[in-house]
């Protein structure tokens, strides 16, 4: 089973426990002294199991699950170290300086127009959702993705899990 066969719920929660783990770890796994593979059988070693390898303790052997997490964990470092560039980049100016990012994510940072918050908020009104940060912060591909998810139950895309951090039931 890979990552992205999994429910949305598993996913976020194997994201923020990823994230959190990889800043743990993230020296070592940026210069290569900590191998993906050393920093998997750590992370399915420790004494408390986090939530989602508990519901599925079949991926703790799944050869296929273990290939898509060291690509998710390659991917999060990639993005960590992009933003580390990024950040000594700007850093190194007295004036900031505005430069291309070659991150596909950076094309779709465009900001919501009043219509399209708007329009998410009654969706979200509509289903049930709220949202837990203000809607300014919002992007048009986070807009997107949490449309779909609720009107449609697609699931969102691959890295974008952080996302359904943004909405909660109403009571």
């Amino acid at each position: 089973m890979k990552i992205a066969d999994l429910p949305d719920n598993i996913r976020l929660e194997l994201h923020n426990h990823m994230k959190r783990i990889i800043r743990k770890y993230y020296k070592g796994l940026k210069n290569g002294s900590l191998k993906y593979e050393s920093f998997i059988d750590k992370m399915f070693s420790m004494k408390a199991k986090p939530q989602w390898l508990k519901d599925y303790p079949e991926l703790e052997k799944d050869k296929d699950f273990r290939d898509s997490l060291i690509q998710y964990i390659k991917s999060i470092t990639n993005a960590y170290i992009q933003m580390e560039n990024q950040n000594k980049l700007n850093h190194n100016h007295k004036h900031r300086v505005l430069s291309s990012r070659p991150n596909t994510k950076a094309d779709q940072k465009e900001a919501l127009s009043i219509q399209d918050r708007q329009e998410l908020k009654k969706i979200l009104h509509d289903n049930g959702y709220t949202l837990s940060i203000p809607s300014k912060f919002l992007t048009s591909a986070e807009a997107s993705y949490l449309k779909e998810y609720i009107q449609q139950g697609t699931s969102v895309p691959l890295g974008w899990e952080k996302i359904l951090n943004y909405i909660k039931k109403s009571t």
